[in-house]
């Protein structure tokens, strides 16, 4: 049980160097702070990093291979090929549209579901300290709508907080 502790902490450490000096769209928080919370978002829902190891690790990484110089051979070579298959899925094709890929969840990992739902859980939860237009508002909770209805069946606590959520942001605006 240590060790398994051990690379908690260690994929911890390379999340942190690895997201460095980036910070978040409000420009306040440290980037690294997000695949924290919806690490622990994943843990509130009932999952755990000793249970559910790969899902943990990729939701530290989800990030990575779209937000940093780090590459799907280097996630690969340090954490296996599980893990980086998770992090690539959940990482957007540059030629595929944005709802495009939402749709093309429906066909991804469970973990990759997983972690998407409570990506977007965080990200909605953290909306207020963006300064954003309510258009722009508006289109991210219908994009949630989508990952919603393709991932929702990979957990229904986490299918049903981020319903809340996406209701809350589109009586709100």
């Amino acid at each position: 049980m240590m060790r398994e502790f051990g690379i908690i902490w260690e994929a911890i450490n390379f999340t942190f160097i690895n997201y460095g000096n980036i910070k978040r769209k409000s420009g306040e928080i440290p980037y690294v702070i997000h695949p924290i919370r919806v690490a622990m978002i994943l843990r509130a829902a009932g999952f755990s990093e000793f249970k559910n190891r790969n899902l943990m690790l990729a939701a530290l990484f989800h990030d990575l291979l779209e937000d940093t110089n780090l590459s799907f051979a280097d996630l690969k070579a340090e954490y296996g090929k599980k893990i980086a298959l998770i992090v690539k899925e959940l990482s957007k094709p540059e030629k595929v549209s944005k709802n495009e890929w939402l749709r093309a969840f429906g066909r991804t990992s469970t973990e990759a579901k997983l972690v998407k739902m409570a990506d977007r859980i965080d990200n909605l939860m953290d909306m207020k300290s963006i300064e954003w237009t309510v258009e722009k508002r508006r289109k991210y909770a219908q994009q949630s709508l989508i990952i919603l209805e393709t991932c929702g069946k990979a957990s229904s606590r986490l299918a049903n907080k981020l319903k809340q959520l996406i209701g809350k942001t589109l009586n709100d605006l």
